[in-house]
This record gives structure tokens, sequence and C-alpha cells, in this order.
């Protein structure tokens, strides 16, 4: 699970190296730092890391050791990976069941409806979703273009 973290760290040797120690101990694993020393704000320099813990709470005890030793902290949130996706449904869409489906807490950036003469319809959907949820809205359109006797043009993701 990756994290993203802004520590304020004190402008003065060795304060990065004991930032680093409970990250260590809770087996977190560094991906990024951006040590800002050239923006140092009241004697204090902002340290951006991008760390992957095995676990939320391997994060939490890294964030209560970094405050028991009094390194103030002042972003941490976890990273959501996310992928957008488009997908396309012909034919006889009913337009209300497809936005009141379960897709439309998934997401939802784009929307685009034409129709033909014949009286189908095409709906062109882009969805950003968390990746591991991915699998899930593919499984919510193929029900909501089954129910609805619709084709279903669905993108290639890894």
């Amino acid at each position: 699970m990756k994290f993203d973290m802004t520590l304020a760290l004190a402008d003065k040797p060795g304060q990065l190296l004991r930032a680093l120690e409970p990250i260590a101990k809770n087996g977190g694993n560094i991906i990024s730092i951006i040590h800002e020393r050239d923006r140092p704000v009241e004697g204090y320099v902002p340290v951006s890391l991008v760390v992957d813990f095995p676990s939320r709470q391997s994060f939490r005890n890294t964030i209560n050791d970094l405050r028991s030793l009094g390194i103030a902290i002042i972003k941490s949130e976890e990273v959501v990976e996310k992928v957008r996706l488009t997908f396309i449904l012909i034919g006889g869409v009913d337009l209300r069941k497809v936005v009141e489906s379960k897709i439309r807490d998934m997401g939802v950036i784009g929307l685009e409806v034409s129709t033909s003469r014949l009286g189908e319809v095409s709906v062109k959907l882009d969805i950003e979703v968390p990746a591991e949820n991915a699998d899930d809205l593919m499984d919510e359109l193929k029900r909501l273009a089954k129910e609805q006797n619709a084709l279903l043009i669905s993108p290639i993701y890894p």
C-alpha cells in the first residue's frame, strides 16, 4: 500500500535519517524522497515521501513513531492508483438505468449519448476508478448490457 507523506524536519544535520528509522522499522519501502532544502520555512525543511507499507497498520505505527519523536507531519494519505477506462454501450440502452446503476459511484468523468434513426442508442462512458475496482466495474457494465440486450464494447486493460 502506497502512502504519500510530507514531514517538517528541523533544518539541522541528521534529521532526515532520524525520520527514516521509524519507516524502516515498520516495514516501509521508500519509493521517492523530495528533500526541499532550498525552501525552509521557519527553520523547518519540508520532506515529501512516497512509501510502500505492508499494511495500513504499519503506516499508522510509523505515524505514531514519528510523532513520538517530535516530527511534525504536514500531510499523510494513501495513494490510490486509478485507471481511466472507456466503454461503449450500443442498442436499446435505457440511459436512466445506466445512470442509476452502481457505476454512478465509480467516478464517471464523461458521458456521451447519440441516437440513430432506428432508435438505437450509443452511450460512451469514460470512468475513472481505483485500479482494484476495475473488475467490479466490468462486471456491472456486463450485467447492464445483458439486462438491456445491448452490446458492450470494453477496453483492454492490464
